[in-house]
């Protein structure tokens, strides 16, 4: 029989990971209302606060005892069940993480994040480069600093190291053999249906009364037909749509709200709803435990692409918006057909805004910030040459240069607030996202009927089962292979793409 000393060390690393897990939860709200309410001087005070907070989290989990604790309870594995066990693996997980990086790091690091994220506003608002590379300049040598010693500690490379934490399972591997078969077909394939579509008539501009409380009523009646309960969702603006994370029950979202582009809210309504779906699709019984959250960055990504691009831009779906943007805009009757919504929606453009672009488009804007994250912090970029990478590398994946540092290098908010080894994760989650949703709708051809009426109910049968509830209690890879039955590929989402933009009918 185990010593009952070596089950309470298994039961004190669930307490302080618990307590841990809900102070992050208080962070993310206190991020949100960072993006949100925060008086734009108030950064300083917030960022002693998120600190703080940071510092607490890492005492918790970081304790000097936490290695015997460790030890002790993997000496006792038998005594604990298979949930417990795989616990026990990801908590280990994430104390190696943690316990990687200094805290006085950990700290200065939060500190200038919180810095930063009013200059990055102010520097996108302005085209000012030069402000805020001055900032990030500061800010660089700190994500060096920690993907080494996060490197050292996994025994992996500064990146993957990186990637790991954010995508547990998911490296530079996996990763460059899938941006590889993107950038040699999607160029290929964007410029196919540029001439494809040269051929249709040009879509009739929307029109409308598209103010703010109109954007917002056909918001909440999105997220409505997505799955939410009412009562767990608010909707409110930021520069840069999210979704809040880690508080069950509380799916707040944000979007922004732009009269001259009704399209971005509507899509970036539907987005953050995916993500704010797969949280409130996580098993409660696991709240606020390593195994009772989302399984990593990619997967998180991949849900919520998977209800903008997969669901939200397809024909029946479309074919319920229409009439719904109608009722409530207003506007000309002819501009709200279903043909000419398609044709608005179908179309690829030649913008330069990855969150406004267009499913082909959507990955090679990852895969530019990609090139340009890792030859950061690998040292072979400095952050004065930024702009030049980008254009040059917007130059070879689209043919084209922005026209200014806001609608380039200074678009994305994610370096300002500490999110470096991040990027990979969206195009991955587009790619697992179109091999997700075609296996749905092989397994239940319901699931696209539906949508005609606005109704995500037999997707979200199929989705909940496999992916949230199941949250992280197995590995990505397995999560994928069992619901798929295929190993993550960009063959479902090349696939995907010409099916949609060169085999289906014209609008």
């Amino acid at each position: 029989m185990s010593d009952p000393g070596e089950i309470s060390a298994y039961a004190a690393l669930a307490e302080r990971f618990g307590t841990a897990a809900r102070l992050a939860a208080a962070r993310s709200t206190l991020f949100w209302d960072g993006q949100t309410y925060l008086p734009p001087a108030g950064a300083w005070s917030r960022g002693e606060q998120l600190a703080a907070l940071d510092a607490t989290c890492a005492d918790l989990i970081v304790r000097p005892d936490a290695d015997d604790l460790f030890e002790t309870a993997d000496s006792a594995t038998d005594a604990l069940s298979p949930i417990q066990r795989t616990n026990l693996a990801e908590m280990r997980r994430q104390w190696r993480h943690a316990a990687a990086i200094p805290k006085a790091l950990l700290l200065e690091r939060s500190r200038r994040v919180s810095a930063i994220q009013p200059v990055w506003l102010a520097a996108r608002q302005q085209n000012d480069f030069a402000s805020f590379a001055a900032a990030f300049a500061e800010l660089l040598p700190l994500y060096r600093e920690a993907a080494q010693a996060k490197a050292g500690a996994l025994g992996l490379s500064p990146f993957d190291a990186l990637m790991d934490e954010f995508d547990p399972g998911l490296s530079t591997q996996v990763v460059d053999p899938i941006f590889t078969a993107l950038e040699q077909s999607l160029p290929t394939l964007r410029a196919e249906t540029v001439e494809r579509q040269a051929r249709w008539p040009n879509p009739i501009p929307f029109s409308g009364d598209f103010s703010p409380d109109r954007q917002r009523a056909l918001a909440y009646q999105l997220v409505e037909a997505v799955g939410h309960d009412l009562q767990h969702v608010r909707i409110d603006s930021a520069p840069h749509p999210f979704a809040l994370t880690g508080s069950p029950g509380d799916n707040r979202i944000t979007t922004r709200f732009d009269p001259d582009n009704v399209r971005f809210a509507i899509m970036a309504t539907l987005h953050e709803a995916g993500h704010a779906l797969y949280e409130a699709g996580l098993p409660r019984t696991h709240a606020f435990t390593p195994i009772g959250g989302a399984r990593g960055a990619t997967a998180h990504e991949s849900q919520s692409t998977m209800v903008e691009m997969q669901a939200g831009r397809s024909r029946e779906f479309l074919s319920w918006l229409a009439p719904k943007c109608a009722e409530i805009f207003g506007g000309d009757p002819m501009c709200w057909t279903v043909s000419n919504v398609l044709n608005a929606y179908r179309r690829v453009g030649g913008g330069f805004i990855r969150v406004e672009a267009d499913e082909i488009s959507y990955p090679l804007h990852i895969i530019l910030r990609y090139r340009i994250e890792r030859a950061l912090l690998s040292g072979d970029l400095n952050v004065a040459e930024i702009p030049g990478a980008w254009s040059d590398l917007s130059e070879v994946l689209f043919g084209r240069r922005p026209p200014d540092h806001a609608h380039g290098c200074l678009q994305d908010m994610h370096w300002a607030v500490g999110l470096f080894g991040y990027f990979p994760n969206y195009a991955l989650g587009v790619s697992l996202a179109a091999q997700l949703f075609e296996q749905a709708v092989q397994d239940d051809p319901v699931v696209l009927k539906n949508l005609a009426r606005g109704d995500f109910t037999p997707f979200r049968n199929w989705i909940v089962p496999r992916m949230h509830a199941r949250a992280s209690m197995v590995p990505f890879a397995d999560l994928v292979r069992e619901a798929t039955g295929e190993p993550l590929s960009a063959a479902a989402l090349q696939r995907h793409l010409r099916r949609r933009y060169l085999e289906e009918a014209a609008p």
